[in-house]
């Protein structure tokens, strides 16, 4: 057991007495406590004002487009024309880097490109002669080994066809009598076996000396002879001329032949299905000889084009990766090193000829001309933030001046920090004048609504009820109505509309709440001067402790009892407080 004295018991009591909110000096006096809340009110009327409703938000500017300017890929810098710091178009060349392999494998690729396509054309021009025509008119022979069933070859040859109108035989002549004949003159032929003569025409005589197999020299006179059908390949015929009274003969014979062969070829690959005309058959241009069957080659044509498909998509390929290795500008704007590495200077390491390496980071292009803003906004704040809303932009670094802007992306994904999630609004801007920069710390104000001449009250007027608005209206004779219903529109932290419920100018009852006061060092010394001075209050027994002295006063109270109960003092303005048990 202990008993508390003096000063430690005086603090004891002014803190119970304080934590009591009774305020022991207060009550010695009889008085209200000093700075005790009391309830008052305040007549705010409706007025026409302009309520704007907005959300905001600081951060740092940013261009509106930015690009980085990377090696596509490693080689040698074949051209650079690159700067630290620069203005660039749309399409300016940057840099190109050579690399020989991609270059070779573009060449490649290309040349069996075109071999594809030539084997496709070939392929589809034998679809296109499966049947075997002759080219001109004349005599058909057909070699051997053409027959139905037997297979051909693209560009083989299965026979000739002669032109029978006119047949050419060339014989020798004494060389000394030859050298006379000239070009048209007419000469008798003699046909054998047939003993018959047949009226030629001298086409050429050759200057080149022979001899016959008689030893004689002779040259070779060319004679053409029209053919009235009983005339064939292979016969034998001799010449004679009359000239200038006297007669030339031949020293030897020669075999008729056609004047011109055209050979038939099969224009396509396969089996010769028909055959419809034979050997020794007299055909015009154009007549249908034989038809070509091949059951593969729709499939072969299918082949070859789908090979075509995929080798372009290798070629075009090919050509991005030579097409990446030339960087040209993507936008209007600025290039600049610094977006990269604000110290060093990344070009000088990269001049033209030197060795780099796939993805070095030269600098950024940007559009300076466009920029943005990216701001936080409360989870709470997002549903009212809209695309295409107008929103005001002003810098730290330039006083007196706001710029326009505009929201162009609200963000989906929310970020959360504290327990507190936010989204990121992007707003958009232009840089007319230049002055921005990026990095400069800018606030933006979006404006969701900016309603103006419309009633407004302060918005501590408004109760609210069941999800219904009130206001306690004062009526024009003085009486009040305490729960006067009003439909409200928007808000800002102190205003809030009126839509319908009150007029310009009715009087609405505002409560005002003054607040209680805190107990000052001042009052704790006057309570501490009064305790010490009137006697104190006699402490109450409880537990284990017993009960104060109290001091001399009007009336003493009595100690409570416990397991050892002290017996409460005497005296103290409103006695001992009593002990507990």
């Amino acid at each position: 057991m202990f008993r508390l004295r003096g000063k430690k018991w005086i603090a004891i009591v002014i803190a119970v007495l304080l934590l009591c909110g009774g305020g022991t000096y207060f009550l010695l006096n009889g008085s209200q406590a000093k700075g005790a809340a009391k309830a008052e009110s305040k007549i705010v009327e409706a007025t026409t004002g302009t309520i704007r409703q907005s959300v905001s938000g600081s951060s740092q500017l940013e261009p509106g487009n930015v690009q980085t300017v990377i090696a596509p890929a490693g080689g040698t810098i074949k051209t650079m024309n690159l700067k630290r710091n620069q203005d660039v178009k749309k399409g300016d060349l940057l840099l190109e880097i050579a690399d020989p392999t991609l270059e070779i494998n573009l060449q490649e690729s290309q040349e069996k490109l075109t071999q594809l396509k030539k084997e496709l054309l070939k392929l589809q021009d034998q679809a296109e002669h499966m049947v075997i025509t002759a080219g001109t008119s004349g005599l058909l022979t057909l070699s051997n080994n053409v027959e139905v069933g037997g297979n051909v070859s693209d560009l083989m040859k299965i026979g000739t066809v002669s032109g029978s109108s006119t047949m050419i035989v060339t014989l020798p002549f004494p060389a000394e009598e030859a050298v006379q004949l000239v070009k048209g003159e007419e000469v008798d032929v003699a046909i054998d076996p047939f003993l018959l003569t047949k009226t030629g025409v001298i086409r050429s005589v050759s200057k080149v000396l022979k001899a016959d197999e008689s030893g004689a020299t002779v040259l070779e006179v060319e004679i053409a002879i029209t053919n009235d059908g009983s005339l064939g390949s292979g016969l034998k015929a001799t010449g004679s001329i009359s000239k200038d009274g006297r007669e030339i003969v031949s020293t030897g014979s020669g075999t008729l032949e056609f004047s011109s062969e055209t050979a038939v070829q099969a224009e396509a690959a396969g089996t010769i299905g028909e055959l419809r005309l034979k050997t020794g058959d007299t055909v015009t241009a154009g007549a249908v000889i034989a038809t070509i069957t091949n059951d593969s080659l729709a499939d072969d044509i299918a082949d070859s084009q789908a090979a075509i498909e995929r080798q372009k998509l290798v070629v075009t390929s090919n050509e991005d990766k030579v097409k990446e290795m030339i960087v040209k500008a993507p936008f209007d704007g600025v290039f600049s090193t610094d977006f990269v590495n604000q110290r060093i200077n990344v070009l000088e390491s990269y001049p033209a000829g030197a060795k780099i390496e796939a993805n070095v980071q030269f600098g950024s292009v940007a559009d300076l001309n466009n920029m943005q803003l990216a701001i936080s906004v409360d989870e709470l704040d997002l549903p009212n933030i809209k695309m295409g809303l107008k929103a005001e932009i002003s810098v730290d670094s330039i006083e007196r001046k706001v710029f326009a802007a505009e929201v162009t992306q609200v963000s989906s994904v929310g970020t959360t920090t504290n327990g507190v999630t936010s989204y990121d609004v992007v707003l958009s801007l232009k840089n007319e004048t230049g002055e921005l920069k990026n990095g400069m710390t800018a606030t933006a104000e979006i404006l969701i609504q900016d309603k103006k001449d419309i009633t407004v009250l302060p918005i501590e007027a408004l109760k609210r009820q069941a999800g219904k608005r009130y206001v306690t209206l004062q009526n024009a004779d003085g009486t009040i109505d305490e729960q006067h219903e009003v439909e409200t529109g928007i808000s800002s932290k102190t205003f809030v509309e009126i839509v319908s419920g009150l007029n310009v100018g009715d009087k609405v009852v505002v409560p005002v709440t003054v607040k209680k006061e805190t107990v000052g060092q001042d009052d704790i010394d006057a309570i501490r001067a009064m305790f010490e001075s009137s006697g104190g209050f006699p402490g109450g027994g409880g537990g284990n402790f017993p009960g104060g002295t109290g001091g001399t006063g009007r009336t003493g109270g009595t100690g409570g009892t416990g397991r050892t109960g002290g017996t409460g003092g005497t005296g103290g303005t409103y006695g001992g407080m009593p002990g507990g048990n």
